[in-house]
């Protein structure tokens, strides 16, 4: 089956059955039997009018945060969701602006956790008025800019806690909160117990295991780096499709214009901003990323930030990229608290030495960056 879903109205085709059809009456895989039929579309409607019609068929099950979205708020979606498909490509600078815009906002929100975060800001950032920002924002990111951040802040403080030697102050301020007292309350608000009780707690560092690990238990080399720049997509659903970071990949390769591993002009990275066993799968902020010196402008759903130069961790690892989460976790579990660095607040990231299409799983090799700091 060529698409999953039909290329007008981004209806699930689980069968044949739903096939549109040619106008020799074969069957048509790119579009549904109520948006194509005899090999012509079965309305005449504008971009505008189709996302209008849409709405008569809002059942109200679309829920964000517990809540029945609004008919602005689906319109919005649909808005932005339909110029990937095939049908409405014409509609994809519109389409591409709007993840631009709200990647800017996204990778400010991710360098400034610390500071206060004004949604008005935001928007001008994303150089959108504040109404269209927050509706624009929440339908590509699947929750609103002020749950967003909310949520990152709270993440961190979970972090945090089972990975450093901080008090709630320190963290507090780390996290862009006024006081320790409005942590707290927000943090018990969100996870049912206070701070205090949560770092007591086993640590959610540890990923269930359903076979053993080779080379899980690593030694570092301690490197200063120097910052560098780097063009990323963010992987979709990392967790959760089997080949999201071969997309990725394939993607980033195709835009920026290289060969891909082996490769002595460029590096190959991963960013994580987040751990699966703290942030839920779906939200992970995973980038895969190319160091290039290529004149290349962001655009789209291609981005550009900076990895902070300084003090790391280098963890060489042999294996499959399936295991990744378990030595990261490792990492962050036993090798921090026993050794004599602490995390610094910059993002860990990966480099990948050699490719999955040359050599053998298990020759895979990854070298693992944790951004520490002497006690």
């Amino acid at each position: 089956m060529k698409n999953d879903i039909c290329q007008s109205c981004g209806m699930p085709m689980a069968s044949v059955e739903y096939f549109g059809t040619n106008g020799d009456e074969s069957l048509n895989e790119d579009f549904c039997c109520f948006c194509f039929r005899n090999g012509k579309y079965t309305d005449n409607f504008s971009f505008d009018e189709f996302v209008e019609d849409s709405l008569q068929y809002h059942d109200e099950t679309e829920k964000l945060d517990g809540r029945t979205l609004s008919l602005n708020e689906v319109s919005l979606k649909t808005t932005v969701k339909l110029p990937g498909l095939k049908r409405w490509q014409s509609h994809q600078f519109t389409h591409l602006e709007y993840y631009k815009s709200v990647n800017r906002a996204v990778d400010y929100i991710n360098d400034n956790l610390s500071a206060v975060i004004n949604l008005s800001d935001l928007a001008s950032i994303a150089g959108l008025s504040s109404f269209h920002f927050h509706r624009i924002f929440r339908a590509v990111m699947n929750e609103s800019p002020g749950d967003y951040v909310q949520r990152l802040r709270l993440e961190k403080t979970a972090f945090k806690l089972h990975t450093t030697r901080f008090s709630l102050a320190d963290i507090a301020e780390q996290t862009g909160y006024q006081s320790p007292q409005a942590l707290s309350k927000a943090f018990k608000k969100r996870y049912g117990i206070t701070p205090s009780a949560y770092r007591m707690q086993s640590d959610d560092l540890t990923v269930p295991m359903s076979s053993p690990v080779e080379n899980l238990f690593l030694e570092p080399e301690i490197r200063k780096i120097a910052s560098k720049e780097v063009f990323y997509l963010r992987v979709a659903n990392p967790y959760k499709q089997s080949d999201a970071f071969l997309k990725a990949w394939d993607k980033l390769i195709s835009i920026v214009g290289v060969s891909g591993i082996p490769d002595n002009n460029h590096e190959y990275l991963s960013l994580s901003r987040d751990i699966s066993t703290i942030t839920s799968p779906e939200n992970c902020r995973i980038y895969t990323c190319i160091n290039t010196e290529r004149a290349l402008r962001p655009g789209g759903r291609l981005g550009r930030q900076t990895i902070e130069g300084g003090l790391y961790a280098v963890f060489t690892y042999r294996g499959t990229y399936k295991d990744m989460d378990k030595v990261y976790c490792n990492i962050y579990r036993y090798w921090i608290p026993k050794s004599e660095y602490e995390l610094r607040d910059n993002m860990s990231f990966s480099k990948f030495l050699n490719s999955p299409v040359l050599v053998a799983e298990s020759e895979l090799l990854t070298e693992i960056y944790i951004p520490v700091s002497k006690i």
